[in-house]
């Protein structure tokens, strides 16, 4: 047999090098014995690293428990989990290492309504399903068409809805607006400009503060100034915190109403409960729901600690949807099938929303809640209470 030249087997090298894997991925499909993959880039550390931690172990225990129950259709769900930093580039760059390095099949999206922004693009661009429980923004709505991105939370137009019609019924038509420079506070605000009007309340002050501000006083003054009778502030929990101190430093009590009730209950652990007294939000759960206390409870039993506020509900919501398109996509391995298996939830249980209220997703409309699944809580010391209506 003729022997192979040096320069042959350099060729024959390259080429295994180069085409092997190639082959090798061209290929391979998934086993029936094989896990499904999924991911999750959520908020551990920067502006909204408390609530990504909690909702993260909510999100872990489903999948626990629907590994428990045989998985689907006898196939264990493998959840990678990455850190995003609140950061929208640390975002698509996770999303893009969970699908190329651990081949899932569709991701979760944390808290930031910045980074859900950043998610929905990169998800429309590489035909990954992603839900998110909570980016609120209404910039991540899809009004035509089938989404690759889906929501488990409340969009700001829908408790801007809610707010408003709140408002109306206290009889207050003089508005002020406190809220972050990031992308949620910004979106609270234009939304405000355009829904409140119509109602007849108008938007007389606004003032957009830098996340980690350490003093409010001067801002809180000029609202005051403004002749608003009642403030909606959109900030985070502990810049919430510093905002009310603003209020108590000089001296002013306007009716306050918080745009996110998962942030006021935040603050209401971080900062003397007393500075929101009297304080009222919109709220996507009815905490007498049977689901929701029991989201609760095993959110206390994993972790020691007690938070009865909507945002584990949402992560439960979230990440159950997501399994539930995924069982009812027919082909977990194919993301364009589990994108269509959203559109097949109709009438499912979620936590969210009023007792009657069920997950369903339709083409044009990625989230599955609306302004009649929004509730109107009230601080009272130290907690958050409905307000019964008349």
């Amino acid at each position: 047999m003729k022997r192979m030249s040096v320069r042959g087997k350099l060729l024959f090298t390259f080429l295994v090098g180069f085409f092997g894997p190639l082959l090798i991925i061209g290929s391979s499909s998934a086993g029936p014995n094989d896990p499904i993959n999924i991911g999750l880039t959520m908020d551990f550390s920067g502006v909204t690293a408390q609530i990504g931690i909690r909702e993260t172990v909510i999100i872990k225990n489903v999948v626990k428990e629907a590994n428990d129950a045989g998985g689907i259709n006898g196939r264990r769900i493998e959840l990678f989990i990455l850190d995003n930093g609140a950061d929208p580039s640390k975002v698509t760059g996770n999303l893009k290492m969970l699908r190329e390095l651990n081949k899932c099949v569709a991701m979760m999206e944390g808290v930031n309504s910045t980074c859900g922004i950043a998610a929905k693009a990169w998800a429309d661009r590489n035909h990954i399903p992603i839900i998110t429980e909570g980016a609120m923004t209404d910039l991540v709505l899809q009004k035509e068409g089938k989404a690759w991105f889906f929501k488990s939370c409340g969009s700001t137009w829908a408790h801007a809805e809610a707010t408003i019609k709140r408002l109306k019924e206290l009889g207050y038509t003089k508005v002020g607006f406190q809220g972050s420079t990031l992308a949620w506070g910004v979106d609270v605000l234009n939304t405000l400009k355009k829904q409140a009007p119509k109602s007849g309340i108008n938007l007389v002050g606004e003032v957009l503060c830098e996340p980690k501000s350490k003093d409010l006083t001067i801002q809180a003054m000029k609202l005051r100034d403004s002749g608003a009778q009642t403030v909606v502030c959109a900030d985070y929990e502990a810049e919430m915190g510093v905002w009310a101190r603003a209020l108590k430093t000089i001296g002013w009590k306007p009716f306050s109403f918080s745009y996110s009730s998962g942030l006021l209950s935040t603050a209401l652990k971080i900062s003397p409960p007393e500075l929101f007294e009297g304080w009222e939000t919109t709220q996507i759960i009815d905490d007498s729901k049977p689901l929701v206390k029991k989201i609760w409870d095993q959110y206390a039993a994993l972790s020691g600690k007690r938070w009865d506020d909507d945002q584990t509900p949402r992560a439960w919501d979230g990440i159950s949807l997501l399994l539930e398109a995924i069982k009812l996509s027919g082909n977990p391995d194919d993301p364009g099938a589990i994108r269509d298996g959203f559109y097949k939830i109709k009438g499912f249980p979620i936590a969210c929303g009023r007792p009657d209220s069920k997950g369903s997703f339709a083409i044009g409309r990625n989230e599955s809640l609306t302004p009649d699944d929004m509730m109107v809580y009230i601080v009272k010391s130290g907690k958050l209470v409905v307000v019964k209506k008349k």
